[in-house]
């Protein structure tokens, strides 16, 4: 068995900007002053082994813990987030897996200007990115509630932070983030703007914000849709097993959607994606994230597009047969354009197809919107485009894992029947 031996530890004292205590730290504590130095008070319980009995120092954790669900911190939520601002994002995975209740004084701290600027300053990217991996991932785990709960807080643009903006990062960034959110053209600031143009930009990503909940309201629905589609394909009596969608990916992708047309120059002058940058440097996630997380985003607007024009060809097809016209079948996707698409995609096309039919249906609901002036009409909108191209590509265009199927020619082979020189 390993045991751990550890002292009780005092209050800590911090740099101003750093999570490393200073000489001023005293070595020891009492019971009581390392319960109180604790996150919260679920987790500032002992269990003493000589009386077999548990102690609780605050007083309140083991109410909190079996009778009202509450993450509590032992003392003032500011003081404790201040200290560890991670211990924000530490509640919301505590209270989205265990299914618990933020303290009112806890979302009220967590909202604070002064607990997101030491989260962006105090902790390292690679402890914040893998906090977030804690709600995403793992039993229990409610990633859309999570994130929601991160952009309630408006703790989304500390986690999710944009270039430049946290230490470390300013050596990759060499001019504004520029682009548009929502169609709204956003001009990033770079420290020389004045504080009109500081508080523009800041509605516009707030604007963003706002719209990356409203992309993860509509998720339950486009993945029941999508499951109940393909579970019916295969009781159908098709071979194979189709691709599959990845809910990490999907619920990441949808959150930072509404920023995948911002872009910012690096030090060669290259035009950069910030949503990129969003999961390879303020997460430090792995390659293979960054690189799926990329090439998602890079095509939800075509696939978004191929949804639009399905949708509108069911629309023509209704208006004809309510007009007497003879049932129609709602044609295929092209397959050239399709089977382009899967084989850039490769295994992510399904969770870039759910991706962007969450987005295609939040445009149709805008458009619906701005038509009518009513921000709550919700419209009979539904996910039949996205229903329509999984079948279409699992089944009659039989395009599912097409990136596996060796070209017909490569390149070295037209050289040699050509009689070219190499090269």
């Amino acid at each position: 068995i390993d045991v751990d031996f550890v002292n009780l530890r005092a209050e800590e004292v911090y740099e101003a900007n750093s999570r490393i205590p200073t000489s001023k730290t005293r070595m020891f504590g009492t019971p009581l002053e390392d319960a109180l130095r604790r996150d919260f008070t679920i987790n500032s319980l002992f269990y003493n082994i000589r009386t077999r009995k548990v102690e609780d120092w605050t007083g309140r954790g083991l109410t909190d813990l079996m009778e009202t669900r509450l993450i509590v911190t032992p003392v003032d939520p500011h003081e404790t987030f201040h200290d560890d601002p991670l211990r924000v994002l530490r509640a919301i995975r505590f209270c989205v897996r265990l299914d618990f209740t933020l303290h009112n004084d806890i979302v009220q701290a967590a909202m604070s200007k002064r607990v997101h600027h030491s989260l962006h300053v105090k902790v390292s990217r690679e402890r914040v990115g893998k906090e977030l991996e804690g709600m995403l991932t793992g039993k229990h785990a409610r990633p859309g509630c999570a994130l929601d709960m991160i952009a309630e807080l408006h703790l989304a643009g500390s986690v999710f932070a944009f270039p430049g903006s946290f230490p470390g990062d300013t050596g990759h960034v060499f001019g504004p983030v520029t682009g548009q959110i929502l169609g709204v053209d956003y001009h990033g600031c770079c420290g020389k703007d004045g504080p009109e143009a500081v508080a523009l930009a800041a509605t516009h990503r707030a604007r963003g914000w706002d719209e990356s909940s409203a992309l993860l309201a509509l998720l339950p629905k486009v993945m029941e849709s999508h499951v109940a589609e393909r579970e019916m394909f295969l009781g159908e009596g098709n071979n194979g097993s189709p691709s599959v969608m990845d809910s990490r990916l999907l619920h990441i992708c949808a959150f930072i959607l509404p920023f995948h047309n911002l872009t910012f120059p690096d030090a060669k002058g290259r035009e950069c994606s910030v949503t990129t940058h969003m999961i390879k440097e303020a997460l430090k996630w792995s390659l293979k994230d960054v690189q799926a997380v990329s090439k998602i985003l890079q095509h939800v607007d075509e696939m978004a597009e191929i949804l639009s024009d399905i949708r509108t060809q069911s629309l023509q097809l209704q208006s004809q047969e309510e007009g007497g016209a003879a049932q129609l079948l709602l044609p295929f996707p092209c397959r050239l354009r399709s089977g382009l698409l899967l084989r850039s995609l490769k295994e992510h096309w399904v969770t870039c197809l759910l991706t962007a039919s969450a987005w295609e249906i939040r445009s149709c609901r805008r458009l619906e919107e701005n038509n009518s002036g009513d921000s709550t009409s919700t419209g009979a909108i539904d996910e039949l485009p996205s229903r329509h191209f999984y079948r279409a590509t699992v089944g009659e265009l039989d395009l599912d894992e097409c990136w596996k199927v060796r070209p017909h020619l490569n390149g070295k082979e037209i050289i040699k029947e050509l009689g070219l020189p190499k090269g």
